[in-house]
């Protein structure tokens, strides 16, 4: 059904996934957007193909058949693990690692499971949902050209200027916002002066997209990654269906990168003589070139305008976490853009974006940049026999690390005016950047917990959606009052759940305890999923309290004062 709304539109540069992404959200919060990407179609190319395990959960959200039509397309079982190393692909194994992390935590953490698949099929189950909406105008082939006005405090709207495709002529359109995720070398960011922090063009790639019957010649050593490190092609396979359709990454001098000598017949001799078979049918469909940045972009928010995806960062490719951070600092964006348009918050909120995911972001950089370098010692001595200049503890954390890294994809907790601290700390882990635990400390990703019975089973994730959410006991009928007050006087949805109500059982009595509450205590968690707020206890003025917490995240004039637990 086709949805109406009075809201302006926002506008986004870009529709590759998290363009399309941040429609999606936009539109789960009933606000239109126009999407302008200069590309006439969907990516032919496959580019990313890891959909981790946070970012499924965030899918979960964009409607129960885009969900599924993207588990689909996830590879079959023993194409995620382990990473292999090869002289030739038919030639002698030289080592392996265990990825387990591309397999995803289990569902004691999540509800979710990630999926390997490739950017192309991606797009387009995206671009479908986008358009199913009814409030998403996808203007692909239309090439913004500048921007025009939204960075300044005092513009009260932004807008570009767009070549049309059909005549050839500029047109200007304006909305109540703006998201730049138009990539790398984001026009946006670099019309509004951003520049990049960080190690840039650190290695040079060819990415080669291609069909070949490679799988019956592998047997059963299949992995996610397959290096190969002989005398005549270096490089990396990475499988994508399991039918044939292969990636892969070939490292090369920047001198040749520069001078695009790498033709399809290039790439056709190279993926022989990696795979070791002269014979070889070849496909060759798509041929790239990238280079290997580990940027983070000097702010993410200028006016009422939004920097996501590549536009804000990019990172080696240990892990996979470049297209999975850029869709998880988009949620944590388009929530924040969507009340701020609709009116309900103050535009000082859209200013917590930056707050909250520039920091995690640049720590993930310089972390992915530090991880590359280890594991390709590791790969080199495990290719060539050569010593690695890694001591053991740093060789055993670099291989926990590749395809491991639960810590930055459910670990980041934020600090900024849209959370109220209650003093606590989440518990401590190994290694930051791999191990998470579950908290609902405020600024963490609320716990996942399974509730309900039977074939009717859910998670507390599931309870979340475009709006706040309170989580309580059935002791905490204050709260519920107090939650539905602060709804209707400050606008806001906000939803109010009794864990241990009918369909939501806690038979287990684990919800107090992994939330760390009382049952007489409360959880107020935010439309992106995060833990916004946490009271122990009962509280005698649960109205004030609740009306006051509201307030600070909407950045309304009044604050809360809440004493550390």
């Amino acid at each position: 059904m086709i949805q109406i709304s009075r809201t302006p539109p926002v506008l986004v540069v870009g529709g590759g996934p998290v363009g399309l992404a941040a429609a999606l959200e936009l539109a789960r919060f009933g606000v239109p957007s126009v999407v302008l990407e200069q590309r006439a179609q969907t990516s032919w190319h496959p580019k990313t193909r890891n959909f981790n395990t946070r970012t499924m959960e965030i899918a979960r959200g964009w409607g129960h058949a885009v969900h599924q039509r993207l588990r689909g397309i996830d590879t079959p079982p023993g194409w995620k693990s382990p990473i292999r190393f090869f002289d030739t692909l038919t030639g002698t194994q030289t080592g392996q690692i265990e990825t387990l992390g591309f397999l995803g935590p289990g569902p004691e953490i999540s509800p979710a499971l990630p999926v390997m698949s490739s950017q192309d099929l991606i797009e387009k189950i995206l671009w479908d949902a986008a358009a199913a909406t009814g409030l998403v105008d996808l203007r692909f082939g239309h090439e913004v050209t500048r921007v025009l006005t939204g960075w300044l405090p005092e513009d009260t709207e932004a807008s570009l200027e767009v070549l049309d495709p059909r005549s050839g002529t500029p047109y200007t359109i304006s909305g109540s916002a703006l998201v730049a995720a138009d990539g790398v070398d984001s026009l946006v960011r670099q019309q509004l002066g951003i520049a990049l922090d960080g190690a840039q063009a650190v290695s040079h790639f060819v990415n080669c997209y291609f069909r070949a019957d490679l799988e019956p010649y592998l047997g059963d050593r299949t992995g996610v990654l397959l290096y190969v490190g002989g005398s005549e092609a270096a490089g990396v396979f990475q499988p994508l269906d399991a039918r044939g359709r292969w990636l892969c990454q070939i490292p090369v001098q920047r001198e040749e990168w520069e001078a695009g000598i790498h033709t399809p017949e290039w790439c056709a001799r190279w993926i022989r003589a990696g795979s070791g078979i002269e014979d070889l049918e070849v496909e060759v469909r798509t041929v790239g070139r990238w280079r290997m940045n580990a940027t983070v972009a000097d702010r993410l928010v200028a006016g009422r305008i939004v920097l996501c995806g590549d536009a804000a960062h990019q990172f080696p490719p240990t892990g996979g976490l470049g297209v999975n951070t850029g869709l998880q600092g988009m949620h944590n964006a388009m929530w924040k853009l969507a009340l701020c348009a609709r009116g309900s918050a103050d535009w000082s909120l859209l200013d917590t974006y930056d707050a909250e995911r520039r920091p995690p972001a640049k720590t993930t950089a310089e972390q992915s940049l530090a991880n590359f370098h280890n594991v390709l010692q590791i790969s080199v001595a495990i290719l060539y026999g050569l010593d690695q200049q890694l001591s053991p503890e740093d060789a055993i954390r670099a291989t926990h690390r590749y395809g491991n890294h639960l810590g930055v994809e459910f670990g980041t907790r934020y600090t900024s005016g849209a959370v109220v601290p209650d003093g606590t700390v989440p518990p401590a882990v190994d290694d930051a950047y791999a191990d998470y635990r579950q908290s609902a400390t405020p600024g963490c990703r609320a716990p996942h917990l399974w509730l309900g019975r039977g074939d009717g089973r859910l998670s507390t994730l599931d309870l979340f959606g475009p709006r706040f959410t309170l989580l309580t006991t059935r002791e905490g009928d204050a709260w519920q009052r107090g939650a539905a007050l602060a709804a209707e006087r400050h606008g806001v949805p906000l939803a109010a759940f009794a864990i241990g109500g009918p369909g939501i059982e806690d038979d287990g009595d684990a919800f107090t305890t992994l939330y760390g509450i009382e049952p007489t205590g409360a959880v107020l968690v935010r439309p992106d999923g995060y833990v916004a707020w946490r009271s122990p206890a009962a509280d005698p003025d649960p109205d004030t309290v609740l009306g006051g917490v509201i307030r600070q995240i909407l950045g309304r004039p009044a604050t809360v004062s809440v004493e550390p637990a």
